[in-house]
């Protein structure tokens, strides 16, 4: 019990730098310098509010400075860090494929809440994820290289043709091109088969989403007016630790 709550406390310490990483990389600040501050009043954070979730709640979810709101994003995303950190744990216990895996989700997490926030992808964060998958699989392979190359190439091509389908039946652009990206190097770290059962949720996860959406809210909204990539982020979490579990709940149900 002790080292899970050791593991979830460096996930929410993870998490904490990853709600850096999702405000700094649209606004194209640096990730080290300057140190934390107001997003409203640029006034520096101190470091004991910056102590992951207790913090966020020490201060009332406000700036002392100029009392403005902060986003309940911060703890939400160092809770959630926590949580899957520990998730993984268990699922992959202490070797390469925790490290790895638990590297793959915190940049799933990123990508998603970016995505959500502008409704891009940046390339920067996919090549770094890319070049980290490659350079761990040179010295401690968690994949055969095969199952690696298959996936990247399945991934990425899957979702290209499922943009040209949209661009052909809608007229316009209905995929964007991070997502075919995102699906390429997610296939890399999964494999050709996980990739594509994983995307398939995702495009589920979206679909019900809008239905649901749709139903209790006055104001429509269309698949071509959300932003794909968290919902692929959490088809491919959900399936790289219950995958198995996934697909004979959905095989008992068409068989």
């Amino acid at each position: 019990m002790i080292e899970l709550i050791i593991i979830f406390i460096l996930g929410s310490i993870i998490g904490s730098f990853l709600n850096v990483c999702i405000y700094r990389l649209p606004q194209k600040i640096s990730l080290v310098f300057p140190s934390s501050f107001c997003p409203s009043c640029k006034e520096k954070i101190p470091t004991w509010s910056n102590i992951p979730i207790i913090g966020f709640f020490m201060v009332k979810g406000k700036c002392r400075a100029c009392s403005s709101k902060i986003s309940k994003r911060y703890p939400f995303v160092e809770i959630l860090s926590g949580i899957l950190t520990v998730v993984s744990f268990m699922h992959f216990g202490l070797g390469v494929s925790f490290f790895i895996y638990s590297l793959f989700i915190y940049f799933l997490i990123v990508i998603a809440f970016i995505d959500l926030k502008t409704h891009l992808i940046y390339n920067k964060v996919l090549f770094t994820l890319l070049a980290a998958g490659i350079s761990t699989q040179l010295f401690s392979p968690f994949i055969t290289w095969e199952e690696g190359l298959l996936g990247f190439v399945a991934g990425g091509l899957s979702m290209f043709l499922i943009s040209l389908l949209g661009k052909v039946l809608f007229k316009k652009e209905s995929l964007g091109m991070g997502d075919v990206k995102l699906a390429a190097v997610a296939g890399f770290f999964t494999g050709w088969v996980n990739v594509l059962v994983a995307l398939y949720l995702g495009f589920v996860l979206a679909f019900v989403t809008i239905i649901i959406y749709n139903k209790f809210q006055k104001t429509q909204i269309r698949n071509d007016h959300i932003p794909l990539g968290p919902f692929l982020a959490l088809g491919l979490i959900l399936f790289l630790f219950w995958g198995d579990q996934i697909l004979q709940f959905y095989l008992s149900i068409v068989l």
